[in-house]
């Protein structure tokens, strides 16, 4: 005990109220007690582990010979019959695929458009509202792609119609060849007995022009529409499958294109009529001024009825709609979107004109020094080869802004995709 009376710490212990430095060792003694800790010998007895021989025992296994029994399996020749799979050439066609250079969604190979490259699946952006660049891109990228097929379908109904123009026109310039190098008639009659081939060819020209434009156009027309519309969804296309899509549907073709000649032709015959009438009236003037009212507002009637009928045939072949209802479809996709399809027109028609403009000129070089005959055949000819290569980029555009516009408005990019599910 202290003075105070406070109990005296043990020896070796710092005072009471005291503490000691910091980092100072702990006071001697401290810590656990001497032998604290396991006893001795603690841990495993010795050889512990699983007894000798412990394990599964000897020849523990599935007995001899277990297994299926010999000759299991299917019977000899099971399988799909001889020959069963996809027809020869089944399959994508050659080159189908993405082109060198795809990479990832979003970022096509350059100077093409998404839609062209994407994956076939619906909803992958592939199908989707384009704009009016992307449009005529998506136009120019079809025609490259599809350039053999579908210069092959316009050449198979070109081609002859282009051959038999070419001879009637020979014959029509050649009777005025003759005609102007002898003595000139003495009389009327006899100059127009002279000139009588000529009639004659030009009539037969005029006739087949007219059965080409109503009878084989048509044909040709829903060929090339088949071949887009399968290449815009990813189908594989050909020559064969197009046409024979097109001659299924050629009463249908035929009558569109006769309706619409009907719509045409119709008040332009009035027109003419109610003119006719004036003029018997006694004044010439008055006649003259009603046919140049009621022929610009056919031209103003012509020009908005050609805009708005412009997707009829696209719903003949694609929606194997009548002539009438064909109308009516086209009517309805078109609305709205006039002066945007009149652009469309004006542009395809500066790129047809400057195309043939240009091999209208290298004919013209090369036939220069050529007789007027051999000119004439040569231009004949240079003109329908231009109408070759130029006819489609219109057919083109029209079927994809058919697609465009049922995007925006009917949500055909849902459809298609609920149809890939």
């Amino acid at each position: 005990m202290s003075e105070t009376g406070a109990p005296t710490p043990p020896p070796g212990y710092p005072p009471s109220g005291s503490l000691p430095p910091p980092g100072s060792p702990p006071p001697p003694g401290y810590g656990p007690p001497p032998g604290y800790g396991p006893p001795p010998g603690y841990g495993p007895p010795p050889g512990y582990g699983p007894p000798p021989g412990y394990g599964p025992p000897p020849g523990y296994g599935p007995p001899t010979g277990y297994g299926p029994p010999p000759g299991y399996g299917p019977p000899p020749g099971y399988g799909p019959p001889p020959g069963y799979g996809p027809p020869p050439g089944y399959g994508p066609p050659p080159g189908y695929g993405p082109p060198p250079g795809y990479g990832p969604p979003g970022h096509p190979s350059a100077g093409f458009p998404t839609w062209a490259w994407a994956p076939p699946v619906a909803g992958s952006g592939r199908f989707r509202a384009q704009s009016f660049g992307e449009i005529l891109d998506s136009t120019f990228t079809v025609y490259r792609r599809k350039f053999l097929v579908i210069l092959a379908i316009t050449a198979i109904f070109q081609l002859p119609y282009l051959a038999v123009q070419f001879f009637f026109e020979q014959t029509a310039l050649g009777t005025i060849l003759s005609y102007s190098s002898q003595p000139q008639p003495a009389t009327s009659a006899a100059a127009l007995n002279a000139l009588g081939p000529v009639l004659t060819a030009e009539i037969i020209v005029f006739a087949i022009s007219l059965a080409y434009y109503l009878l084989l156009l048509p044909v040709a027309q829903g060929a090339v529409i088949r071949v887009v519309s399968d290449e815009y969804l990813d189908r594989p296309s050909g020559v064969g499958p197009a046409l024979s899509t097109a001659w299924h549907r050629i009463r249908a073709l035929i009558g569109y294109v006769v309706l619409e000649l009907g719509i045409w032709i119709g008040p332009l015959v009035g027109a003419t009529l109610l003119t006719l009438l004036v003029a018997l009236s006694g004044s010439g003037a008055a006649a003259a001024g009603v046919f140049l009212l009621l022929l610009v507002a056919w031209l103003v009637f012509f020009i908005f009825t050609y805009v708005r009928f412009c997707l009829g045939i696209q719903t003949v072949v694609l929606e194997r709609l009548s002539p009438v209802a064909a109308l009516r479809r086209s009517m309805r996709l078109t609305h709205g979107s006039f002066w945007r399809i009149v652009l469309f027109y004006i542009v395809i028609a500066l790129v047809s004109g400057i195309l043939s403009e240009i091999l209208t000129q290298l004919t013209g070089l090369v036939a220069s020094a050529a007789p007027l005959a051999t000119r004439t055949a040569i231009e004949v000819l240079a003109d329908g080869v231009v109408q070759i290569f130029t006819s489609p980029f219109i057919l083109i555009l029209l079927t994809l802004l058919y697609y465009d516009i049922r995007i925006r408005r009917e949500a055909f990019d849902i459809e298609m995709l609920a149809q890939s599910i």
